[in-house]
């Protein structure tokens, strides 16, 4: 996979709607804690996982929002060092033609998404307060 990643600050040269999706980012990080299964997810929400991804993650998964603009959800599971992360990456020729406070929202809609399977799928389960909200 030989393509650009780019942030919604590179995108856009300004950093409020980077902070503001790094922040909603990781307020709903921890409801992938207990994910069960990517492939199903990636389904449910229909995006496509990364079979080989190029940045290291967990998991990695693409969603096209529209011909020419791509996201990427790359997952990290939390470890005895650090908390569980993930990060939105953006890629495809009209990527930059998108605003960032769009890109931000279709992320976040995207993640809530994602959050709404993991929620189906652990009906008897304990989950963190965030899978109740979205």
């Amino acid at each position: 996979m030989d393509r650009e990643f780019l942030t919604l600050k590179e995108i856009e040269g300004v950093v409020v709607h980077d902070l503001y999706l790094k922040k909603e980012v990781a307020r709903r990080s921890e409801a992938f804690e207990y994910l069960d299964d990517v492939e199903k997810m990636t389904d449910y929400v229909g995006g496509e996982v990364v079979v080989s991804p190029p940045i290291r993650c967990d998991w990695m998964m693409k969603k096209v929002f529209y011909p020419g603009v791509e996201a990427y959800f790359l997952y990290n599971r939390k470890d005895e060092e650090f908390p569980p992360s993930m990060q939105v990456l953006f890629s495809g020729g009209k990527a930059r033609e998108l605003k960032g406070d769009d890109l931000s929202v279709l992320a976040i809609a995207t993640i809530n998404h994602m959050i709404h399977y993991i929620r189906l799928s652990n009906p008897d389960r304990s989950l963190p307060e965030i899978c109740s909200v979205v």
